[in-house]
């Protein structure tokens, strides 16, 4: 199983799925959001023999996670090598929400940690943080370049309003 495939098909489910769904009035939250990003990762591994041995776990406190303050909101584990390939943590927070950008950098926050304690086991793991913030927001990205830890390992799939549309997107820090 490569991981660049893998994160391309990630990539994809956030521009086309996700932002479909989100269209059809199918999310509604963060646990709608966890719960149809599940569905096309599972619907998209089962239909292609080379992923089957994927699996997606919800708020996992094995591999490595129990010895952490944070479980993920959701992981990709191959069950071949018992590694782990991906991690998400999922945003979704409407304009009524005052505290949207502090509770996404925590986020950030935890994916810096999954990074320092786990990278060493997980080391092809990519991390994600998938994030519908409803409002407008002065900025391309939330992470910028001083995020040194980010590069090569963080892909932000955001979606937010800019003009009172929504505006599906992936920034990959690879520098």
């Amino acid at each position: 199983m490569r991981i660049k495939e893998l994160d391309k098909i990630i990539k994809t489910i956030w521009l086309t799925n996700i932002r479909t769904d989100y269209d059809n009035g199918l999310i509604l939250n963060e646990d709608t959001l966890k719960n149809t990003l599940y569905f096309h990762l599972r619907t998209y591994f089962e239909d292609k023999t080379r992923f089957k041995s994927l699996c997606i776990y919800t708020e996992c406190t094995e591999y490595g996670f129990s010895s952490l303050s944070y479980r993920p909101d959701m992981i990709i584990v191959d069950k071949k090598t018992d590694k782990i390939v991906a991690v998400f943590e999922l945003k979704y927070k409407s304009r009524n929400c005052h505290r949207v950008e502090d509770l996404v950098y925590h986020d950030f926050h935890k994916l810096k940690e999954y990074i320092d304690t786990l990278d060493t086991v997980h080391s092809e793991c990519q991390y994600y943080i998938a994030a519908i913030t409803l409002g407008e927001f002065d900025r391309a990205n939330w992470l910028d370049g001083r995020s040194k830890w980010a590069n090569g390992k963080v892909a932000e799939l955001i979606a937010d309003e800019s003009d009172g549309h929504i505006k599906f997107q992936v920034v990959p820090h690879n520098e």
